[in-house]
C-alpha cells in the first residue's frame, strides 16, 4: 500500500511538473508585448522656418488680433481723457441736426428728453466735441450719410461708447493701488495714519470714513471746522450737516500741506487747481506713473499724452484729473455718476466751464502754462519742450572738445575761401624812378703827423760772472751771460767807439775748475 501511495504521489508530482513545463513553453511561445515608443520618436521632425517666415507669421497674427475699427477706438480713448469723458449719446443728435443721419419719431422723443436735462452751454460744448471727433476720425463722416452702412455705424458707435467707459475704468483701476501713496505729502516722514490700504481690498473705510481723506473731500469753505474740532467736523460730514455737492469745490484742489492750508476766502482762485494730489494724479495718467512725483519718466511705453497727440494742457485734462482724484479717494467700490449728493458729471462740467469761461483770461493763461510746466517741463507745451531739450543738448556740445563741430567749421571756411575769386594782377608799365641827387662824399681829414722815432739807447749788460771761486763753489745756479761782441755807443759829440767785451772762455774755464 505504501508503495502504491508513493507511486501515486510521484505521478501527481510528474503531472504537475509536466503541466508547469507545458505552460512555461506555451508562455514562451507567445510573443512579447511591444515596447511603447514616444511620440517624439515617431513624429517627423519639423523643419526650422526661416526668420522671414516667422516674422510674417507674427505680423499676420498681430493683424488678426487688431480690431478693424481700431481707428475709432483710439479716437474714443482720446475723447475720454482729452475731450469729454461723458460724451456718449449726443453724436446722433448732432448728426441729425446737420441732416446727416435720419432718425424715427421714437428716437427723436428719446433724444429730446435726454437733451432737456442738459444745459445749453453743455449742448454747445458737445457740438464742439463732435466736431473734434470728426477731426480725429475722418472716415466716420462718410458713414453718416450712407443708409446701407447704418448697421456698421451703430456697431462703431457702440464700440466707441464702450471704449470711452473702459478707458475711464482702466485709469481708475490703475490709480487704485497708487493714489493712497500720492495722498501723503511726504510718504517717508509723514505717512497717512490710519493706513489707507488695510489688505481687505475694499474701500469702505476711505472717503468721509477716513479722518485724513475726509478733510481732502471737505468743501474748502468748511475747512475751519477741522481747525476748530476735527472730530466734530468729521461727524458733521458723515451725518450730512456739511453737504458735499458738485458746486462745493473740495479742498484737494488747493495747494498746501494739508490741502487748502493757505486758503483765502476772499481770494479763492489763488492756489486753486494747484494741489499736490491732483498734480501727481495728472502725471500718472498723462505722462507715466514713474513721473508722478516730478522725476524723469522711466516708462518703456509711449505715454498717453503722445498717443493722443496732446501738446498742451487744456481745461478737459484738468477736469479729468479732478474726476479721477475725487473717485479715487472716495468710499465707493464701483463707479457711479452719483455719490450721495455729489454728481460727477456736474462736477466735471463745472470745472471745464470755470476754466474755459473764466472772466479773467490772464488767470486762465497762467494756469494752463503752469500745468504745461508740471507735465512737460515747458510752459509752451510738449513739442516745444522736446525741441528745447534738443537745442540745449546740442548747444552744450558746441564746446572746445567737439571735434565734429570744429571739422564742419573748417570745411565751411575752406568752401567759402574757394568760392571767393582770386583777383588777377594787371600788367602795368613800370613808372620811372625820380632822379636822385648825388651828394659828394665829405672830404677826408688830413692824416695826422706821425711822431718821429726816438733813438734806441743801448745799455750795457752787467756781467754775472762770479768774482771768485767761492761763489762758483756754492750750489747756486748761474745764469748764462750774454756778451755783446760789438756795440756802438754814441759819445756826446756823436762819434761811435768800439769796445771789446771779455771773452767767455775764461769764465767757462773757471767754472769747470
Amino acid at each position: 500500500m505504501a508503495r502504491r501511495k508513493r507511486s501515486d504521489s510521484t505521478a501527481s508530482i510528474d503531472s504537475s511538473v509536466s503541466s508547469h513545463i507545458s505552460t512555461s513553453s506555451a508562455s514562451s511561445a507567445e510573443p512579447l508585448p511591444q515596447k511603447k515608443v514616444s511620440n517624439k520618436d515617431t513624429r517627423p521632425k519639423k523643419r526650422r522656418c526661416s526668420s522671414d517666415h516667422d516674422d510674417e507669421k507674427r505680423a499676420r497674427k498681430k493683424e488678426s488680433n487688431i480690431d478693424p475699427h481700431e481707428e475709432f477706438l483710439a479716437a474714443a480713448r482720446c475723447i475720454a481723457r482729452c475731450i469729454d469723458v461723458f460724451c456718449l449719446a449726443l453724436q446722433q443728435r448732432d448728426a441729425a441736426e446737420n441732416s446727416e443721419l435720419s432718425e424715427d419719431e421714437d428716437a427723436q422723443v428719446c433724444r429730446e428728453k435726454r437733451l432737456s436735462k442738459i444745459s445749453s452751454k453743455v449742448q454747445e460744448r458737445y457740438k464742439r466735441n463732435y466736431a473734434r471727433l470728426l477731426q480725429l476720425t475722418p472716415s466716420l463722416k462718410p458713414l453718416l450719410g450712407d443708409t446701407q452702412k447704418a448697421s456698421e455705424l451703430n456697431i462703431i458707435i457702440k464700440k466707441m461708447d464702450a471704449t470711452i467707459s473702459a478707458t475711464r475704468s482702466d485709469d481708475t483701476s490703475r490709480l487704485k493701488s497708487q493714489i493712497g501713496h500720492y495722498a501723503a505729502f511726504n510718504t517717508k516722514d509723514h505717512p497717512i495714519c490710519p493706513a489707507i490700504y488695510d489688505g481687505s481690498g475694499l474701500r469702505t473705510h476711505l472717503g468721509i470714513n477716513h479722518p485724513v481723506l475726509a478733510r481732502f473731500l471737505c468743501p474748502v469753505r468748511e475747512l475751519e471746522r477741522f481747525s476748530e474740532d476735527a472730530d466734530k467736523a468729521l461727524k458733521d460730514i458723515q451725518c450730512g450737516k456739511v453737504n458735499l455737492t458738485a458746486f462745493a469745490l473740495p479742498a484737494f484742489l488747493w495747494a498746501g500741506d494739508p490741502p487748502g492750508q493757505d486758503y483765502d476766502d476772499n481770494n479763492m482762485f489763488e492756489g486753486m487747481f494747484d494741489g499736490y494730489l491732483l498734480e501727481r494724479t495728472m502725471r500718472h495718467i498723462f505722462t507715466s506713473p514713474s513721473s508722478a512725483y516730478g522725476g524723469e519718466t522711466r516708462a518703456t511705453r509711449t505715454c498717453n499724452a503722445a498717443l493722443h497727440d496732446m501738446t498742451t494742457v487744456e481745461a478737459a485734462h484738468i477736469a479729468y484729473g479732478c474726476l479721477q482724484v475725487r473717485f479715487g479717494i472716495s468710499a465707493k467700490n464701483a463707479w457711479s455718476e452719483i455719490d450721495g449728493a455729489f454728481n460727477y458729471r456736474e462736477f466735471y462740467n463745472n470745472i471745464i466751464e470755470l476754466i474755459e469761461d473764466s472772466p479773467d483770461p490772464e488767470w486762465k493763461e497762467d494756469l494752463l502754462k503752469a500745468w504745461n510746466v508740471k507735465l512737460f517741463k515747458n510752459e509752451e507745451g510738449r513739442d516745444n519742450s522736446s525741441t528745447r531739450d534738443y537745442d540745449k543738448i546740442s548747444g552744450s556740445r558746441e564746446g572746445r572738445d567737439n571735434d565734429i563741430a570744429r571739422v564742419r567749421a573748417q570745411m565751411a571756411a575752406r568752401r567759402a575761401a574757394k568760392a571767393i575769386p582770386t583777383p588777377v594782377p594787371s600788367i602795368r608799365e613800370p613808372t620811372p624812378a625820380p632822379p636822385c641827387e648825388v651828394t659828394p662824399p665829405p672830404p677826408s681829414p688830413p692824416p695826422a703827423p706821425q711822431p718821429k722815432p726816438k733813438p734806441a739807447v743801448h745799455v750795457r749788460a752787467e756781467s754775472h760772472a762770479p768774482r771768485d771761486l767761492t761763489e762758483a763753489e756754492s750750489g747756486e745756479d748761474i745764469e748764462p751771460v750774454r756778451i755783446a761782441t760789438k756795440r756802438k755807443a754814441k759819445k756826446a759829440d756823436g762819434r761811435s767807439t768800439k769796445c771789446k767785451a771779455p771773452t767767455p772762455t775764461l769764465a767757462r774755464k773757471s767754472l769747470r775748475k
